[in-house]
Parts: structure tokens; C-alpha cells; sequence
């Protein structure tokens, strides 16, 4: 997404990154990956839970798309540290300017998620305000 950033400055959209760790250990992982996003957190999962942003199962989360998703990660030299509840499931959500949530993706696992396309051409798709 960070390599797409000016695709999305142009379409105006505010990216928001919400986590449910601490404020301080959210703080930090912003730092050192140098993201150029608000972010929020949110520890008791309140907007978790409001998006349908369960726990999964462990077969799913750590099933073989997600298995070969990391080996070729690590194999490309990232490193990972893991932290917190890997059940966790996550997902991307779009909000208008009206407050109207038009795309709620529940990820079933930490590789299910729209692509920067996806998310462009839904973006995209949305009305114009004057």
C-alpha cells in the first residue's frame, strides 16, 4: 500500500491504521516501519467486533496459504516477531465522507485481503462531494 501511496493521496482517502495493541507498542511498530498513517488503537476490539472481526480458527490461520505466504516472505529476508493474539483476524475498511461504510472485508486469515487495485477501483467508484 505504502508503494501506492500518491494513487491514493489522489483519490483523497485517509488511511487508517487500527490495532489492538497497546498505544505505546502500536506507536513503536509505526516508527520502525515507517508508516505514514494515522493510527488508532484499539485494545478492547470494539471496532473488531463491530466489523464481524472475530478470532479464527487455528487450521486457518496457520493453514498452508498462509504457511507459504510467510516462508516466501522469509525467504525474501523479512523477518518476523511475533506478538499478540495471532487469531486475531483482521480486515480493510472503507468509510465515506458521510460516514457510510462502503467495503468491509472480514479477512479469514492474515493473506485474504483486497488488493491496492480492489481497494483503488472501489474508492474510485464512490461519488464525488462538491
Amino acid at each position: 500500500m505504502r508503494d501506492r501511496q500518491s494513487e491514493l493521496d489522489a483519490t483523497g482517502v485517509r488511511v487508517v491504521l487500527v490495532a489492538f495493541e497497546k498505544p505505546t507498542r502500536l506507536r513503536a511498530y509505526i516508527r520502525y516501519h515507517k508508516l505514514p498513517y494515522l493510527s488508532l488503537s484499539d485494545e478492547t476490539r470494539s471496532l473488531y467486533r463491530a466489523f464481524g472481526m472475530g478470532r479464527g480458527p487455528w487450521w486457518r490461520i496457520y493453514g498452508p496459504r498462509v504457511v507459504w505466504g510467510y516462508l516466501q516472505a522469509y525467504l525474501r529476508g523479512a523477518r518476523f516477531h511475533v506478538r499478540g493474539d495471532t487469531f486475531q483476524c483482521g480486515g480493510d475498511v472503507i468509510v465515506d465522507g458521510d460516514g457510510i461504510v462502503q467495503l468491509a472485508h472480514v479477512g479469514g486469515d492474515s493473506y485474504d485481503r483486497p488488493s491496492v487495485d480492489q481497494l483503488l477501483t472501489r474508492l474510485h467508484a464512490l461519488p464525488r462531494r462538491i
